[in-house]
């Protein structure tokens, strides 16, 4: 049995592994892409962290698996399905192996929310910055008023595409910086108080009908991008668990979650690394409560 297993190695998890291992704490990183990031690699921009530059995601990400090793600590490719209470602590289960450790901090970030748009081309919705194709398109559609909306819009745009921005009420959700550069740029339109209505497939492009202030319209792209939403990505857990969103205890002793998986929206990495240096905390004085540490 180790001490503290941390499942997802964004922010949240990394800082919590980090921090765990600080303490004296028998630790293992899991994620299934086997690699430290997170959807911080999505990120066209870090710039609201702490004492760092502003720097890309994908660098963010590498700076965490170069701090995480600096530490010992290696992320193991590991898709966690479920977790069970035991006696001593807690399985983590996969088809891949169980394993045993005396907490659990979850960190395992969102997923996008269910959403398709009729027509025969809806599995052709990308829903990741990171699947647009190279090279990007000349003309791509981003749907969505919120950051994450207006980031991918930003990066298609500086890799030199014209980007619409669907949005479907009268306003942005986002807010300063990113609204007021995304307002400023030549190749970004935004289009408000517009739905989609289809999605065809055209040649090797896409048709995307939709209705804008009542009137109808119709745009041939590249690629189509959805950020309309997120939702935590967490595995199979007991059934007495209960969890308050934003907080990184849960009603089990042992078992915390954190960054967005607690959130259940796309959130700061900031926020996230504090979220994983406080369940360490906990998860320290919780194994060494119980004698296992």
């Amino acid at each position: 049995m180790i001490d503290t297993a941390i499942i997802g190695a964004g922010p949240a998890g990394c800082a919590a592994a980090v921090q765990c291992r600080r303490l004296g704490l028998d630790v293992r990183l899991l994620d299934t892409t086997g690699r430290a990031g997170g959807l911080i690699r999505e990120a066209r921009l870090v710039e609201n962290y702490p004492g760092l530059e502003a720097i890309p995601g994908c660098e963010f990400a590498e700076r965490l698996s170069s701090h995480i090793s600096g530490f010992g600590i290696t992320v193991l490719d590991y898709h966690a399905d479920s977790i069970v209470r035991i006696n001593d602590g807690f399985e983590i289960r996969s088809n891949q192996r169980v394993i045993t450790s005396g907490s659990v901090i979850v960190a395992t970030g969102t997923v996008p929310v269910d959403y398709s748009i009729p027509g025969n081309a809806s599995s052709r919705l990308l829903r990741s910055i990171l699947d647009i194709p190279a090279p990007v398109p000349f003309n791509t559609i981003v749907m969505g008023g919120g950051e994450a909306a207006l980031d991918y819009a930003l990066s298609l745009s500086d890799a030199g595409s014209n980007v619409n921005i669907l949005v479907r009420n009268s306003c942005l959700r986002a807010a300063g910086k990113l609204k007021d550069e995304v307002e400023t740029r030549s190749n970004v339109r935004i289009l408000y108080n517009t739905e989609p209505v289809s999605i065809i497939s055209s040649g090797g492009n896409l048709l995307v009908r939709f209705t804008s202030d009542g009137n109808n319209g119709e745009h041939l792209v590249g690629a189509v991008l959805a950020a309309v939403g997120r939702k935590p990505r967490l595995p199979v857990m007991p059934d007495e668990l209960k969890h308050e969103s934003g907080r990184t205890r849960t009603a089990i002793q042992g078992l915390y979650i954190v960054g967005d998986a607690s959130l259940g929206s796309l959130g700061q990495a900031a926020i996230a690394a504090g979220h994983g240096l406080l369940a360490a905390a906990h998860s320290h004085d919780f194994i060494k409560k119980n004698g296992q540490a």
